[in-house]
């Protein structure tokens, strides 16, 4: 109950809108109401010697004949049906556009929830399923607002004012007619709790299957170069299944819930028809009052199968919205400390030793100096990947990180842009501890180059500008050039308004990958970091990559994971990692010199990783 009432807070801004819908609700239900009168007069009071109401008397004239009468009462009954319809369209569509409203608030703090929430987040969890969250599980907040909260309200304010009628009009059948609501209180508690775990385990059955769809995609090329096609089929189809069945057992219990409401709904209605033909039957009702019950009866019995149905939905919209809360309250591991200080770039010369270093109150001036003091890390708390990592870089100064797989070389250039916080020591950007500075400015201040190429579904020219917003055309073109991209670029049919679909597969990845440097070097950061980024290219696009990559780190400090001793020798520093420990550091021709694990690479002895 306590997440039902959360989810409807996400509706509070909408709060005049609601009241407009419940507004309306009350002049939906009070037409109603009035509905059955018209033909109770026309059987009473025009057809029978029944005297009309002294109200409405006085609306029609003495002497008015029964044809004319009739003819009035029926345009009643046609302008209650009319307004009825008309009012009851206004409050749904109004309450529908609450809905959707409500719909979007969700889904946007879900999304903005999963971009603030860290890798180590990300990688423990299924995408198919985050999608799945994020996609379907926020209807059940739709739901929840329009087939709970609004039916129930509508339902309930329906039962009350019917049976204050009715009990105006005969107390013994209206007792007979409520004595059925116990037994459905009874039913919906009873079947609401099932309904509502089974549903949950139907949800996360459904999530699994979007799962595996998203992994098979992604994976499609593996799959069909394996021809594993049948094995992967037989897995989802096993997945389905299970599906399926969650559904049919979601459903059953359904179906069983409704066959109890049934039941007590003929119960009540059986009870009622007859005492109320024995009380017509005796002469203590006239026809028209009768006529007036039975609509009543009818409609009474509306809200209370609407209440009914409340009980379903808020049980299947409960297992949604769970699962929705479960993941906006999952933590963020990485975040803005409470006083967290600015970060704007330097203006200092970069080969100066005596720039001066602002306070710990103002903004931080970046130079691009780096610094790991005694830096630990791991993934899981008995598994540690780095262990008391200590090493400088000066601004401007090129790094390699090279070392044996599963060293830990990609998990240290993850600590820099705060994707992860060690466990012990400290990441420091020009003295300054990386976790009592701003998270945007700091990662403003940082550019990546990653192996894998990521362009967007966007134009070229808008994926280039995506790290720069409201770059010109002159500057982005400025930027390609600088990459070696501007020449394929100006080839292709519509030039930098190409638009690249979904993996970019008109484009080669060295091409991608320059357009990704191109992305780097408009960006324009003091602090660049490339991580094996032409590990996947063949030698002439390696040449041209590794061209621009040197002329985008002149001038920034860079920290890269490459695997060509081409590339390393030609860096400043290099570290050398092994099993998560820094076993050298020093500059390429002084490592070489020196027994390690350098040295046996460069003598042929050992493979780089």
């Amino acid at each position: 109950m306590k997440n039902i009432f959360r989810a409807l807070t996400f509706f509070r801004p909408d709060a005049s809108r609601i009241s407009g819908v419940f507004a309306l609700t009350l002049v939906t239900v009070g037409l109603n109401l009035l509905k059955p009168w018209p033909l109770a007069l026309i059987v009473d009071s025009v057809l029978g010697t029944k005297p009309l109401p002294d109200w409405f008397g006085s609306l029609a004239r003495e002497g008015t004949d029964q044809a004319a009468l009739i003819l009035l009462l029926a345009g009643a009954i046609f302008v209650l049906h009319a307004g009825q319809g008309v009012i009851s369209a206004a409050q749904n569509f109004l309450a529908i556009s609450v809905g959707l409203r409500g719909l979007r608030r969700v889904r946007n703090k879900v999304f903005a929830c999963l971009q603030g929430l860290s890798l180590r987040f990300h990688h423990g969890s299924k995408s198919g399923d985050l999608i799945y969250r994020a996609a379907w599980d926020t209807y059940s907040f739709q739901n929840l607002f329009q087939q709970g909260l609004v039916t129930f309200v509508t339902a309930l304010c329906s039962l009350v004012l019917m049976v204050v009628v009715m009990l105006r009009l005969n107390v013994p059948l209206t007792l007979v007619a409520v004595a059925t609501i116990p037994l459905l209180l009874a039913v919906i508690r009873f079947f609401g709790r099932k309904m509502t775990e089974r549903g949950a385990a139907a949800q996360q059955a459904d999530s699994a299957v979007t799962t595996l769809v998203q992994q098979n995609i992604a994976a499609l090329p593996l799959v069909q170069s394996y021809t594993r096609e049948s094995l992967e089929e037989k897995q989802f189809n096993t997945q389905t299944a299970v599906a399926q069945d969650q559904r049919l057992t979601q459903h059953g219990w359904e179906l069983l819930y409704w066959l109890a409401i049934t039941g007590v709904f003929g119960l009540g209605t059986a009870a009622i028809v007859w005492l109320g033909a024995s009380e017509v039957l005796a002469g203590r009702l006239t026809i028209g009052t009768l006529w007036i019950f039975l609509s009543y009866l009818a409609q009474l019995y509306e809200p209370l199968n609407q209440l009914s149905h409340v009980g379903a939905t808020v049980a299947s919209a409960s297992a949604g919205t769970g699962r929705v809360l479960e993941l906006l309250d999952t933590k963020e591991e990485v975040k803005d400390a409470p006083e967290a200080r600015s970060v704007v770039r330097g203006t200092w010369n970069v080969e100066s030793d005596h720039a001066p270093r602002p306070t710990p109150y103002d903004p931080l001036l970046t130079r691009g100096e780096i610094t790991f003091e005694n830096v630990s890390f791991s993934y899981q708390p008995d598994q540690p990947v780095l262990h008391e990592l200590s090493f400088t870089l000066r601004p401007g100064e090129s790094c390699a990180i090279i070392g044996p797989s599963g060293a830990g070389k990609s998990t240290l250039m993850n600590l820099l842009p705060r994707f992860y916080d060690p466990v012990r020591g400290a990441v420091k950007l020009d003295g300054a501890d990386l976790r009592g500075l701003k998270l945007h400015d700091l990662r403003s201040q940082i550019a990546v180059v990653l192996q894998e190429p990521i362009l967007l579904p966007m134009t070229l020219a808008e994926n280039i500008a995506y790290g720069k917003p409201g770059a010109s055309l002159a500057e982005i073109e400025a930027a390609a050039r600088a990459a070696n991209a501007h020449g394929f670029i100006e080839k292709l049919p519509d030039k930098y308004r190409t638009v690249v679909g979904e993996g970019a597969a008109r484009l080669s990845v060295g091409e991608r990958q320059r357009i990704n440097i191109a992305r780097a070097f408009l960006k324009d950061a003091p602090i660049l970091l490339l991580d094996e980024p032409t590990s996947a290219l063949d030698a002439e696009s390696e040449a041209q990559v590794v061209a621009s990559l040197f002329d985008l780190m002149k001038g920034r400090t860079t920290l890269m994971v490459a695997h060509r001793l081409t590339t390393i020798r030609r860096v400043d520093k290099i570290l050398v990692l092994e099993a998560g420990r820094l076993t050298g550091c020093g500059r390429p021709a002084e490592l070489a010199q020196q027994p390690g694990y350098y040295a046996r690479v460069t003598g042929g002895q050992a493979a780089l990783d």
